[in-house]
């Protein structure tokens, strides 16, 4: 009887599917958090995974079935370097460089491949989609970037079309996305949401919300695409129409010392703000002390910060890009602002804070509901494991 349960488990793990990884070798650390997550979730469904990207010291693999193939190239911050025009230009030579070397490894690696995944890759991954799509094999895009926010990104979508016809499946990150990127004429193409999770018994409530004082935070990455300066520049009149409100200010990025300076200058006004740089350990420890979170951010796919807050019951405030309306409703699960201005996001954080405490809990509680149900690790796994099996989505659009 041992033998013949140990025989159908072999059958059943030899069916798995064997993946190869595609992803873009982002300079940022915090997009290899997301990879390691999604190996976490590929392997118990796959027999094996290939990761091709660069940086791969910086991967967590969860089991020897997950694999790495370092095509020893890294990008840069398009503003790490002068003038503009040429690092636009030198990230365009990189981005064919490493679509070149990643097609190379595939192809190396073609006998142990039956399905490439592309994820955090868009949109450049023109060449390894070519490449899988002449070797044979399935190919689906994992859709994690909404509208495009540099100048490179808008140039490369015009190559869109030829992507979205090439795969074999589109896996939105969130319904919004696809209308983002224009991509819901691709029904037939379209396969389960592929968002991601978060380790739903790290991010808890510590701290019920009735119990928290008026702290109105901003935790991210510190550049003018995710609102950063329109958040700093909305404290004084936050604070002049809220007399007990306190501001936290957490991440770091290119403004980092443009937000010390000019958080300096606020507090000589006699405004509480404190600047406490990245956090990383105690970031739910941070989440639970907050009242508001803030995202005013301009372009965003699938901000992470946002489940791992609702997690923690803190409502958040954010603007309606990306996956963010598929997550937010007002006034249900969160709040929406109309834009991210300055004045846009004073008005909006006063009304949030002026809302009764029992609807401010509520609105909380039905966020973190939100969460346990849709985010944990098992149901990343059950929607990946529709993703790998093909199905198609029946309300994709």
């Amino acid at each position: 009887m041992g033998r013949v349960c140990l025989s159908r488990e072999s059958a059943r793990v030899e069916r798995r599917q064997r993946v190869a990884v595609i992803f873009y070798p982002w300079k940022s650390r915090a997009p290899y958090k997301l990879l390691s997550d999604l190996a976490l979730i590929l392997d118990p469904l796959c027999a094996c995974v290939l990761i091709i990207t660069g940086n791969t010291d910086r991967i967590v693999r969860p089991s020897a079935r997950v694999k790495v193939a370092d095509i020893g190239i890294s990008m840069h911050f398009l503003e790490d370097i002068k003038p503009a025009f040429y690092s636009a230009l030198l990230w365009l030579t990189k981005s064919i460089v490493v679509q070149l070397k990643a097609s190379i490894a595939l192809i190396k690696s073609r006998k142990d491949v039956e399905v490439v995944l592309f994820y955090m890759a868009y949109p450049y991954y023109l060449l390894p989609l070519l490449t899988a799509t002449m070797l044979r094999k399935q190919t689906i895009d994992v859709i994690t970037r909404g509208e495009p926010a540099t100048l490179p990104q808008k140039l490369l979508t015009v190559q869109d079309p030829l992507l979205f016809s090439l795969l074999d499946g589109i896996s939105p990150e969130s319904q919004g996305l696809l209308k983002d990127l224009n991509a819901s004429r691709y029904r037939a193409r379209i396969l389960p949401v592929g968002a991601r999770f978060i380790d739903t018994s790290r991010y808890v409530v510590k701290k019920q919300l009735n119990e928290r004082r008026n702290l109105v935070g901003f935790i991210g990455r510190l550049t003018k695409e995710k609102g950063t300066i329109n958040f700093v520049r909305a404290i004084p009149t936050i604070a002049r129409d809220n007399a007990d409100v306190a501001f936290l200010i957490g991440g770091a990025g290119a403004l980092s010392e443009w937000v010390v300076n000019e958080c300096a200058e606020i507090k000589t006004q006699g405004i509480d703000v404190t600047v406490v740089g990245w956090i990383d350990e105690d970031l739910p420890e941070r989440l639970n002390e907050l009242k508001l979170l803030v995202l005013p951010t301009r372009y965003d796919a699938f901000p992470t910060i946002l489940l791992e807050a609702m997690a923690c019951g803190t409502p958040v405030l954010a603007t309606p890009v990306g996956a963010i309306p598929d997550l937010i409703k007002e006034g249900e699960t969160g709040f929406l602002m109309a834009n991210g201005s300055p004045e846009c996001i004073a008005e909006m954080v006063t009304k949030a804070l002026s809302f009764p405490k029992e609807e401010l809990t509520q609105i909380a509680e039905n966020a973190k509901a939100t969460v346990d149900a849709g985010f944990s690790y098992a149901a990343a796994v059950k929607r990946f494991d529709g993703i790998l099996s093909l199905k198609r989505s029946t309300n994709c659009c």
